[in-house]
């Protein structure tokens, strides 16, 4: 099961980290079982760990796919679903 997390702002004003987590569920729609998908935020103890410091970002594996941007839907569903 590959881990998924998205880290975003805990205030719900934040456009780019509410885009990056629909994405992420859309994408993954259908393949839940291949994911341990959960929504952190930055002040979390996963955030230290992973060196986040910015939102939104992805992270896959403990690989950081994406940093303070939203990557195109293809490119992100290439990565996650490869």
């Amino acid at each position: 099961m590959k881990k998924l997390y998205t880290f975003g702002s805990q205030k719900t004003t934040c456009k780019n980290c509410r885009r990056a987590e629909a994405l992420i569920e859309e994408i993954i729609r259908g393949h839940e079982d291949k994911f341990d998908y959960k929504k952190l935020h930055l002040d979390s103890d996963e955030a230290e760990e992973l060196g986040v410091l910015c939102t939104p970002t992805i992270v896959l594996d403990g690989n950081i796919i994406a940093l303070g941007e939203i990557p195109s839907k293809e490119s992100l569903k290439n990565v996650l679903l490869s």
